[in-house]
């Protein structure tokens, strides 16, 4: 470490900002909280009627977690981790998708003191908040330097994938954790003192504890950043203190990630909770994704989402998922602070985010939503394809390469190996997520790329007074340059309520379980939050696993009203029948059926619903 220090040129360890010291820390935090205010407008004015969420969607789930794991502790005394009225009459066990305990679990004085949607609200903003000051903070710590600080945290902080999933997904959109464990190695490696270790501890906890994405993601980034920055690959080469002090690190990060993975692993065992290979192939970023300018700008946004990312019209909520370009500002000073930064944090950066990058582009390569398929003689695509069944088939995952097979070749990537070799990762269906990682990383290039200009092109080229007001005017014109192309056009806010069709329910003496018809209504996010005010038991729910799991256990569902169906709702004591028509076109087509069954009384409308009694 000595030796990266000396080769810090004197004006990026003593530069007159480092001497600003705690008032630069606090006035960054309060820009931080100014422009999470501003960039979610009028956020903060709904704290207690609404949620952000470009649809009614993932956010109504989380919303519903945070009131069940208040209503199940504190109300009933029961375990949060299943939901005994949803997917009835076995329950729901919500490890079916993200727990999120960070919210769920430590943010519970919140959810107590001031109610389930203000307890989403005040974690959404705080992920602004966090992730962009302690990105400021690690930046700050290596160059003493505000503006290319500032423009680090702005960097992430504002970066399209939080943004889009600000919009909707609470585990997802809590990215701090990131940078602060970052921040504890960085300040451990300065140091070698044990709060930072704490520190980083305390950042693992919140990536586990918000997603078990980022619990996997920093589990193999973390320890690859360590090293890199250390020197030392691999880690036996250490001196017994460092050793030891990463041994705490590694304890921390045990008593973090295992109870978050037990639930996983209960479930895991009871039924299977395999992604399938093609659909988690989709869910893979192209390289294009990160040059296209943001889908969710103001301006050209709209022109982006639905002509430059290749995703069907029908389907502008999947688009957002590939919104993930994190500007041209970044990507020029990343690349300026690759090659020309003088520290020994550059080549650590580098690799962590390459391989983020590399990991976020999935089981095979894609150039927007379609994989890259070199052309090649059949006899060689066909030994190709052979080939790469049999190896899934060997490895510890057993998965044939099949569903990925084409009339060419194709690309496959690491994160396919990683599937094979880790079978839990088949239950990974999103591998674009790493692109939270890669903007981390590209964040802390670019501010490493600012300070690094600003010494050879703002200082050392000019004299006298005037390379200080040329340096503040530049990072004035840097940062507005980085704030405009990355701000968001406003982020619909979705009130939170019931349904009409839940009050007609909340009304009926009659009591049961209810379906809701069809299965891509059934099995959407918000219809565990439904059940807060109509107070039925449902035979449905949503999760990550579930749809692909409940479709292959339950296919006569999907032939209503058949005999076979109407008989499988009977034994989940199915008492009404809600058939949702806005789901088009299969809600009006499938009208028609069950008029014309005569084990099915029509009872009512309300809203888009008609309801069905299901005689016994």
């Amino acid at each position: 470490m000595r030796n990266h220090v000396s080769q810090v040129p004197a004006a990026m360890n003593e530069s007159p900002d480092r001497r600003a010291g705690l008032p630069a820390r606090v006035g960054a935090l309060a820009f931080f909280v100014l422009l999470s205010i501003v960039v979610t407008w009028p956020l903060t004015i709904h704290l207690f009627s609404r949620v952000p969420g470009w649809y009614v969607a993932d956010n109504y789930e989380y919303v519903w977690k945070l009131w069940w794991f208040k209503h199940a502790l504190v109300d009933l005394g029961t375990n949060p981790l299943v939901a005994p009225d949803i997917l009835y009459p076995s329950g729901f066990a919500l490890a079916h998708a993200e727990i999120t305990p960070l919210h769920t679990i430590f943010g519970l004085p919140i959810t107590l003191l001031l109610g389930e949607i203000a307890s989403y609200n005040i974690f959404a903003l705080a992920s602004f908040v966090l992730a962009g000051w302690a990105t400021f903070l690690i930046l700050f710590r290596w160059t003493g330097r505000v503006a290319p600080s500032l423009l680090a945290g702005i960097l992430f902080t504002l970066n399209p994938y939080h943004v889009v999933r600000y919009g909707g997904i609470l585990p997802l959109m809590a990215i701090q954790g990131l940078p602060i464990f970052l921040l504890g190695v960085e300040g451990w490696i300065a140091s070698r003192r044990l709060r930072w270790i704490a520190l980083a501890g305390l950042g693992y906890g919140l990536c586990a504890w918000a997603s078990i994405y980022y619990a996997f993601g920093m589990l193999l980034l973390g320890p690859i950043y360590i090293g890199a920055r250390l020197g030392r690959l691999p880690f036996h080469r250490l001196d017994r203190r460092t050793l030891l002090q990463l041994g705490y690190l590694g304890l921390l990060v045990l008593v973090c990630v295992v109870p978050v993975v037990l639930p996983y692993l209960q479930l895991g065992s009871a039924i299977d909770l395999r992604i399938p290979l093609q659909e988690t192939d989709f869910w893979s970023a192209s390289p294009t994704d990160y040059i296209l300018p943001s889908g969710i700008h103001p301006i050209w946004g709209s022109w982006v989402l639905g002509t430059l990312l290749g995703v069907p019209a029908d389907f502008p909520q999947v688009g957002l998922e590939f919104v993930l370009g994190t500007g041209f500002v970044s990507l020029l000073f990343a690349f300026y602070g690759a090659r020309q930064s003088p520290g020994g944090q550059r080549a650590p950066l580098v690799v962590f985010t390459l391989i983020a990058f590399i990991l976020s582009l999935g089981t095979r390569l894609h150039i927007g939503r379609h994989p890259l398929i070199l052309p090649a003689p059949e006899s060689l695509v066909a030994a190709f394809n052979r080939a790469m069944n049999s190896l899934g088939a060997w490895l510890p995952a057993h998965e044939a390469y099949q569903p990925l097979a084409e009339n060419g070749l194709t690309l496959p990537l690491p994160a396919l190996l990683l599937r094979w070799l880790i079978p839990p990762l088949t239950g990974m269906r999103a591998w674009n997520r790493f692109a939270a990682f890669f903007s981390l990383g590209l964040s802390l290039l670019a501010g490493l790329g600012m300070a690094a200009w600003s010494d050879t092109e703002l200082r050392q080229k000019a004299s006298g007074a005037s390379p200080r007001r040329r340096e503040i005017a530049a990072g004035i014109v840097v940062i507005a340059l980085a704030v405009f192309e990355l701000v968001p056009r406003a982020i619909p806010l979705q009130v939170v309520g019931p349904r009409p069709i839940d009050g007609w329910l909340a009304r009926q003496a009659v009591k049961g379980s209810i379906m809701e018809l069809p299965l891509t209504s059934a099995l959407s996010a918000p219809q565990m939050l439904y059940t807060r005010y109509h107070g039925w038991p449902i035979a449905f729910a949503y999760g990550t696993y579930l749809p692909y799991w409940y479709r292959e256990q339950f296919p006569e569902l999907e032939r209503c009203p058949e005999e076979k169906c109407l008989d499988r709702l009977r034994s989940w004591d199915v008492t009404y029948i809600l058939l949702n028509l806005a789901d088009t076109p299969a809600g009006p087509a499938l009208e028609r059926l069950l008029d014309l069954s005569g084990d099915l009384v029509r009872t009512t409308r309300v809203g888009d619903y008609v309801v069905y009694r299901l005689l016994e």
